[in-house]
């Protein structure tokens, strides 16, 4: 494809709504140069064709040749549901609707697992030190509105490395306990609701179900929090119950990563994406994220060999958008 430009890039979930303009010109040592960049709340809108033309607008006369948007739900076919927004729509339908020459939609954790080969060292927190084997696949996961997960697999070398990103719905795999704890968190949410996924836990609200959890548990009869709630208090509370559901919170999701890299043989790499650890990278580094990493008595040296980076880059899913637009 012979690429145009200007071109439209979007990361579309469920909380937010950002856009970003690709332009011809791109600065030294950058792969994209990505302008323009708008923020607006999902919930803001009725449909994607709403989102999309509101940006376009707001970019007053300058003609979209052809756009990339990363959506928070599977993509398979023409036909495309929102998992967490309810937003269904046709790809071809959505094309003509925005008047493009070009409309390719991608899974939202597969624009960032793209993104990884454009992220600076200056952009990432390393989280777990470890060795990685620069052919083998990489991991990555990350909590938000969802729970995201995909992989990035290399394919071959010459004449330059190409890779193919693999988009999954891993956040809907069931959750796994490994302590007596963890496992009365899961007895409660179930209670609740028969299958207790991933994402239950490891979201903006699987971190409000975690807390309420952990308060039944300890028969302390807390009032519900959201996650933005938990998260201050946390960062400010060291012997709160909201500190106590973040510690947890980490030192779960590193068991979690962990099955998710032996899935994937992840020798790579694993990267953890999202706002929640990015917002609270302190807390992240003070848990004990790395011992549940490596808590698998099978695979201890295979895990301990796999470095765990946290992505501070701000829109990288846009950056993911693009690499995928243009290869």
């Amino acid at each position: 494809m012979t690429v145009k430009y200007p071109y439209l890039v979007a990361d579309i979930g469920g909380t937010n709504a950002r856009f970003g303009l690709v332009t011809q010109s791109c600065s030294a040592g950058q792969n994209f140069r990505i302008e323009n960049i708008q923020k607006y709340p999902s919930k803001q809108f009725e449909n994607i064709s709403q989102a999309v033309k509101h940006y376009i607008n707001s970019l007053g006369t300058t003609t979209i040749h052809g756009a990339c948007l990363a959506v928070a739900g599977p993509v398979e076919t023409d036909k495309i549901l929102l998992t967490n927004l309810n937003w269904r729509f046709s790809i071809e339908q959505l094309k003509r609707d925005l008047k493009l020459d070009t409309l390719q939609v991608i899974n939202d954790f597969a624009a960032y697992a793209l993104a990884t080969r454009y992220i600076s060292n200056q952009e990432i927190i390393g989280i777990k030190s470890g060795v990685p084997i620069n052919a083998a696949p990489i991991a990555v996961i990350g909590p938000g509105t969802g729970f995201g997960v995909a992989s990035l697999v290399r394919m071959a070398t010459k004449p330059k490395p190409q890779w193919k990103v693999l988009a999954s719905e891993g956040g809907h795999m069931s959750l796994a306990a490994h302590t007596e704890l963890q496992s009365a968190v899961i007895d409660y949410l179930n209670r609740k609701n028969p299958f207790v996924t991933l994402e239950s836990i490891f979201s903006g609200p699987g971190l409000g179900n975690l807390y309420e959890a952990l308060s039944a548990v300890n028969d302390l009869n807390q009032k519900p929090l959201n996650a933005s709630q938990i998260s201050e208090i946390a960062n400010n509370e060291p012997d709160s119950l909201a500190f106590k559901t973040f510690q947890l919170f980490c030192d779960w999701l590193g068991q979690s990563a962990s099955d998710l890299a032996v899935t994937f043989g992840a020798r790579g790499g694993v990267y953890l994406c999202g706002g929640i650890l990015k917002k609270n990278a302190d807390l992240l580094t003070q848990s004990n994220f790395t011992a549940g990493f490596t808590a698998n008595p099978i695979m201890k040296n295979y895990l301990e060999s796999i470095p765990v980076n946290l992505v501070l880059a701000n829109n990288s899913a846009l950056t993911g958008a693009a690499a995928y637009y243009q290869q």
